[in-house]
């Protein structure tokens, strides 16, 4: 399943044809660390550390959930969407993996996801959800590593060609919750 991600415009897309994920685009984190072993070795002070590689990475995408007066759906109803696509499955009963298109993930070098986790908060007061949707690479483990040095290479002519192609044409509500961002502000 492909998740595309416009930064520029805010928006998400899920799908092949693409539908739009519903939310306002926060922030995308992407985050890896090295697998390393501490080990005490007899007669010398202090600890060894033995590094046997990377873990996978993990990929946070933060997104806001307001009232949409347009489709007149509460930030619950658009809650409930997100909901449903953090519990679909595949035809064969296990998690969906999806293909994240972003220059982001070209640079770090991740082909494929799972979707590991969902976080919500709403604040008191304030009629916005606050929705974590939180993926962990999915790879076979042989081969990461070189596939990894192999992209950081290339991530510097992709992202720019990426940019360039990427079209971007926001529905209405898009449009006017641009509009009301300028006007008063981000949430």
């Amino acid at each position: 399943m492909i998740l595309s991600i416009d930064s520029a415009q805010g928006v998400i897309k899920i799908g092949s044809p693409p539908k739009k994920l519903p939310g306002i685009l926060e922030s995308i984190e992407i985050g890896g660390s090295l697998i390393i072993e501490n080990a005490q070795m007899q007669g010398q002070s202090g600890t060894t550390r033995i590094v046997h590689g990377w873990n996978d990475s993990d990929v946070s995408i933060t997104v806001s959930l307001i009232d949409d007066t347009v489709s007149k759906k509460s930030r619950f109803d658009l809650l409930a969407e997100i909901v449903a696509v953090f519990k679909k499955v595949s035809s064969s009963g296990s998690p969906e993996v999806y293909t994240l298109s972003h220059p982001m993930m070209t640079a770090w070098g991740i082909k494929t996801l799972l979707f590991s986790d969902l976080k919500t908060s709403e604040s008191r007061g304030r009629k916005k959800v606050s929705v974590k949707l939180e993926f962990k690479e999915h790879e076979i483990a042989v081969g990461v590593s070189q596939e990894r040095k192999a992209a950081v290479a290339r991530a510097t002519t992709q992202t720019s060609a990426a940019s360039k192609d990427a079209v971007a044409v926001p529905d209405s509500a898009a449009r006017s919750l641009a509009e009301l961002e300028r006007k008063y502000g981000y949430l």
